[in-house]
């Protein structure tokens, strides 16, 4: 496990689990491969926790295609079920470059070991 604070509003050991647990669940629904989960805060969304996780889809071995993907929490690991979408792309680069990383780990079933 890989943890990393870089905030005073770390989220507990209870609430990575809480979020690392939703993380083994989306792996395990995923038809590509599914790795590097990031637990991560923004200033756009300060009640907000956001896993985010890389997608790759090696159909072509040649072009290989990553993708990340997005899931909201509450300060208590709980799932929001929301969607981040920003109408240009000055509010999404905005989004983007505010993201501060506060717990990493390359697979989702690390929390359990």
């Amino acid at each position: 496990m890989t943890y990393k604070k870089t905030t005073n509003t770390s989220p507990s050991k209870q609430v990575i689990h809480k979020m690392m647990d939703s993380a083994m669940h989306i792996d395990k629904e995923c038809q590509l491969q599914c790795r590097n989960f990031t637990i991560m805060t923004s200033p756009l969304h300060q009640s907000t926790l956001i896993l985010r996780w890389m997608t790759i889809d090696i159909s072509d071995i040649d072009r290989p295609i990553q993708n990340y993907r997005y899931e909201c929490f509450d300060m208590k690991g709980t799932p929001q079920h929301c969607s981040i979408y920003y109408t240009n792309q000055e509010e999404a680069n905005t989004f983007f470059e505010g993201l501060q990383p506060l717990y990493t780990q390359e697979f989702s079933i690390e929390h359990k070991l």
